[in-house]
């Protein structure tokens, strides 16, 4: 169509049909691209499916950056509605009470790509929160989810609600992306105010676990507190009452606040004051520690805490590195107790600041640790809690700056009521598992076994003790004694008791040193995964290994090299140098256990020797293996290599019998790297016949196996295999790292993709060792 007929039907359009507004700014783009004078950028449809799987990796990320941004939205609550996801295909509804969107912010926010309105406005209206959604991913994030998003958005002052259908099919390359309409049209309204996000055909499955990392995800929006239910100030000041996330299946809770902060909490402890005495108790306890009736605190003086009446407070308390926490909860839990941990002080709903900020010690927990008078562990990144001041209360005293409370008689006390209920809760709790209270605890005896590790470093700090008191008595004598020269005898006493503590200091530092070697048990469980893996080929290099050089060398000097039976020679050699390079690697690999000293791991390293390592085998069980290492510099944590062996050829026996039992036309395994965020991601990925929905969460288990069980006449080689430890060993060296595995959803082509996740390196690991 020419100039001249776009410019008639553009005005014919214009004057009787002025409602069809996709015509119009199709007929006007059309002549816009005859202008011979400019050139103006265009942007294909396409765009919206490459940015959704570019700016949004993992679903579980998508949904979290949505939750996000309902929490930008100032909701106090979100809600996720996970239906029928066993499989693709299913519905995800998010339904938050936000202030909701009007239609300028619908269509100037929500509908324009990369809009501007969070840095404009870089905190929420409401109650001032920092943003924590990323700018412009939203819908993105919606897209990256399923083919089809209605969104209903009211807010408080409107009197009817938005609703806007987008079909992501619609999308599709080679057609403008300006030009594409969606319908928004006005509904009456669901509830005050609030945004649901409705996805449906949602293009991957989801597992308990996978839903359960969407609160992980989000957890920097989430506030671990029981926080003050109230909004406002007396001045009318309206105040942040925090934000929940409920994760819901089918109806039936998966992820909530209790679940995955509090009900991981070795105990819950609470405090209040009645009369001027103070009161604790520790309601709920993994231990044998809960109190039947609140515990009177002992009084110092008469009337200890006159000015505390009215006062409360929760903490829930965490112990670490103990195995009382699962190793994929306790790492997010732990790095949120970096930010959030603490025991935090509130005024008439109102958080008092700096109380409980990162480096304020304002009850002198870290303090007491430092001391080592109280030994259960008390800092405060162990405790999640509150001190809430009743309204009532007029004794405490805020600074004119409003940062912080007057040190009155007031403040003394609360500090002291809340310190000492805190001690004497650890203490029992400390009681309960069979740990020490004090250093100057007499006749203890643990009422539980202890680690290794535990009980020799106690053992330790106990000759220590020992010293340090024949120290004293030592230094104490000699003061009693007159100025007269000291008798030979005296001197000799005192040098057999310098002697003596300087003894029991020595057998302190052995058993100290001797934890080191504890790390040693460690590699039982390394070998134990080469093991099994070695165990394959142990039949076929027993029986071939010592005889392959000399045979097939005295073979092909006698054989005619135009002959069948040279070519089989030549084959058989090519056989041998397999071997060969089996036996080196695993050489290599074991001889590397011998230096125990962990460190950082570059994923390169252990992925491309490997595939080396296994082509022969691959090649004889026709399977094809690629592999996608996205970045340079992928280092993990400390780690040993040998470890990674263990993981691949562990994934690798894995795969290889699931395609067996596919029996596709071509066995496909691909293996992608890549670094997010301050993780490693490997994911080992094929086109085997999947895992049945209902053992995704058993295959990690110890002695779960999908292998039919092994007759008489089962070669060693298979015997060697499907005895159900293979995941088990790989999910215990991953954890052991504070890493994670999981069963993701597999690309297209493929069955089963199984992601390890494990910490980054950080900056001086790599500069300690030259990376």
């Amino acid at each position: 169509m020419d100039e001249t007929k776009i410019r008639a039907e553009l005005s014919e359009t214009v004057a009787k049909d002025p409602n069809n507004i996709d015509k119009i700014l199709k007929l006007s783009h059309q002549l816009a691209s005859l202008d011979k004078n400019n050139v103006r950028f265009s942007v294909d449809s396409g765009v919206i499916d490459r940015l959704g799987k570019e700016l949004v990796a993992r679903h579980e990320t998508a949904v979290s950056e949505l939750v996000k941004n309902a929490y930008d939205a100032d909701a106090t609550k979100a809600t996720l509605h996970f239906f029928n996801v066993d499989t693709s295909g299913g519905t995800l509804i998010i339904d938050d009470d936000g202030a909701g969107m009007t239609r300028d912010q619908l269509i100037n926010g929500f509908m324009r790509i990369s809009s501007t309105s969070k840095i404009h406005e870089p905190v929420s209206p409401i109650f001032g929160r920092s943003r924590a959604g990323k700018k412009g991913i939203g819908r993105f994030s919606a897209q990256r989810l399923g083919n089809k998003l209605t969104i209903i958005t009211q807010t408080k002052n409107s009197e009817s609600a938005l609703k806007i259908v987008v079909n992501w099919e619609k999308y599709l390359m080679d057609e403008d992306l300006f030009i594409i309409s969606n319908k928004v049209e006005q509904i009456p309204k669901e509830k005050e105010q609030g945004t649901k996000l409705i996805i449906e055909d949602l293009r991957e499955w989801w597992s308990d676990s996978m839903i359960k990392r969407v609160y992980r995800y989000a957890i920097d929006v989430i506030q671990p507190f029981p926080l003050s239910k109230k909004e406002k100030r007396k001045d009318g000041e309206i105040v942040d009452p925090g934000f929940e996330i409920l994760c819901l299946k089918d109806g039936n809770e998966i992820a909530n606040q209790q679940s995955m902060f509090y009900q991981h909490a070795l105990a819950e402890i609470e405090g209040y004051v009645e009369k001027g005495i103070g009161y604790w108790m520790i309601n709920d306890s993994k231990v044998d520690a809960i109190t039947k009736n609140p515990i009177a605190l002992e009084a110092e003086k008469k009337g200890t805490y006159l000015h505390l009446n009215g006062i409360r407070f929760k903490a829930y308390y965490y112990i670490y590195n103990a195995g009382l926490i699962p190793k994929q909860v306790e790492s997010y839990i732990r790095e949120t107790s970096k930010e959030h941990g603490g025991i935090r002080l509130y005024r008439n709903g109102f958080r008092v600041l700096p109380y409980a900020e990162p480096q304020d010690d304002w009850l002198g927990l870290d303090a007491s640790i430092r001391r080592r008078t109280v030994l259960p562990v008390h800092g405060n990144i162990i405790f999640f809690g509150i001190v809430e001041i009743a309204e009532s209360n007029d004794d405490f005293v805020e600074l004119s700056s409003r940062e912080g409370l007057f040190k009155n008689e007031a403040y003394y006390e609360l500090i002291d009521f809340v310190y000492r209920s805190l001690i004497a809760a650890i203490n029992r709790i400390a009681g309960a598992r069979g740990r020490k209270k004090s250093t100057g605890q007499k006749n203890w005896e643990s009422k539980y076994s202890k680690s290794p590790k535990e009980s020799i470093l106690d053992t330790a700090d106990d000759l220590e003790k020992i010293a340090d008191d024949i120290e004293k008595k030592s230094e104490e004598k000699k003061t009693n004694e007159d100025d007269n020269e000291e008798g030979s005898e005296s001197k000799h006493d005192k040098k057999e008791e310098k002697e003596k503590a300087e003894e029991y200091r020595k057998k302190a530092q052995q058993l100290r040193d001797a934890v080191k070697s504890i790390d040693e048990l460690n590699m039982i469980r390394v070998l134990a995964g080469l093991g099994l893996i070695i165990g394959e080929f142990t039949h076929e290099i027993m029986n071939y290994l010592g005889t392959f050089e000399i045979d097939t060398k005295y073979i092909l000097e006698n054989l005619n090299r135009a002959s069948e039976e040279y070519k089989r020679a030549i084959r058989l050699r090519r056989t041998f140098q397999s071997f060969n390079v089996y036996a080196s690697y695993f050489d290599e690999t074991i001889s590397q256990n011998v230096n125990q000293e962990l460190k950082p791991v570059e994923i390169r390293d252990v992925i491309k020797p490997f595939m080396r390592t296994i082509k022969p085998d691959r090649e004889r069980n026709n399977i094809d293996m690629k592999s996608e290492i996205n970045g340079y510099e992928l280092f993990t944590c400390k780690m040993h290599t040998s470890e990674w062996a263990s993981i691949l050829f562990n994934l690798y026996s894995n795969s290889k019998k699931a395609i067996k039992r596919a029996k596709p036309d071509k066995g496909q395994i691909l293996i992608t790297a890549s670094k997010i965020n301050d993780t490693i991601n490997v994911e080992f990925i094929d086109n085997g016949d999947g895992i049945p929905m209902e053992n995704r969460e058993k295959v990690f288990n110890a002695f779960f196996t999908t292998s039919s069980p092994k007759g008489h006449k089962t070669s060693s080689t298979d015997e060697l295999t499907g005895t159900g430890l293979g995941l088990k060993i790989v999910r215990d060296i991953v954890e052991s790292y504070n890493g994670e595995i999981s069963i993701e959803n597999a690309p297209e082509g493929f069955s089963t993709n199984i992601r390890i996740t494990v910490p980054v390196a950080k900056p001086e690991e790599t500069e300690e060792y030259g990376l």
